[in-house]
């Protein structure tokens, strides 16, 4: 199989937006959970506020301890309350397990194997993992690739060059399901099939898909006649 359908995590997969428990509402919960005379708006301006440090590093979505320890240091240091870093990572991530997802995306990623290869490309914190493995199983995506972990955000040409240097395929072989207009736009400038989707547009993410994993047969096919 030398085709990929790589998918994004939030809005995709995991619920970012208001309708319905979000990620945002976990964040909220998880700063006030700390902190409870803490507004709602308060709580995620601290979140915002502290993703970045002086350096412009996202130290929130960095793997060593140093970092996490600075970015929850800096969390405390706003929002005046105490915690670990344990026991913040573990509030944070037991506050995103509850949050909803699209099982039908994940049922449907999972359905493409017998056709191709899947995979995972997602900007991430890393203490939102125990999240992404419950609601994916990470382990039967044959490619998973996460800014925590590769320390390369979705913004970056970096992080794309990364995946096709993993890949050693063809960029017209990849096809790329995200939320993100500017993430779209990334791909798309390196020659990636791309669906611009929400969780909720399943029928759309399962046409767009069809149609990539096709459109080579279809020209063999009409080759040979």
């Amino acid at each position: 199989m030398d085709k990929i359908v790589i998918f994004d995590w939030g809005g995709v997969i995991m619920n970012k937006y208001p309708e319905d428990d979000n990620d945002k509402d976990a964040i909220i919960r998880t700063i006030k959970s700390f902190h409870s005379h803490l507004s709602d708006e308060e709580a995620w301006d601290i979140y915002l506020k502290t993703l970045v440090d002086e350096n412009g590093i996202y130290i929130s979505r960095q793997n060593d301890l140093q970092s996490k320890i600075k970015w929850v240091e800096r969390i405390k240091s706003l929002g005046n309350f105490e915690a670990t870093e344990e026991e913040f990572a573990k509030k944070f991530a037991e506050e995103h397990l509850k949050v909803g997802y699209y099982k039908d995306v994940v049922e449907f990623a999972h359905s493409l194997k017998e056709q191709c290869m899947i995979g995972l490309f997602s900007d991430l914190i890393y203490a939102c993992y125990p999240a992404l493995d419950k609601q994916v199983d990470l382990s039967s995506f044959d490619y998973v690739w996460l800014s925590y972990l590769t320390h390369l955000r979705k913004n970056t040409e970096d992080a794309f060059a990364l995946v096709e240097e993993d890949l050693q395929i063809p960029p017209e072989n990849i096809m790329f399901i995200d939320d993100t207009s500017a993430n779209i736009e990334n791909a798309k400038n390196r020659g990636w099939n791309t669906c611009q989707a929400y969780g909720s547009e399943l029928a759309k993410i399962k046409n767009d898909v069809e149609h990539f994993l096709i459109k080579d047969l279809d020209s063999k096919k009409g080759f040979r006649r």
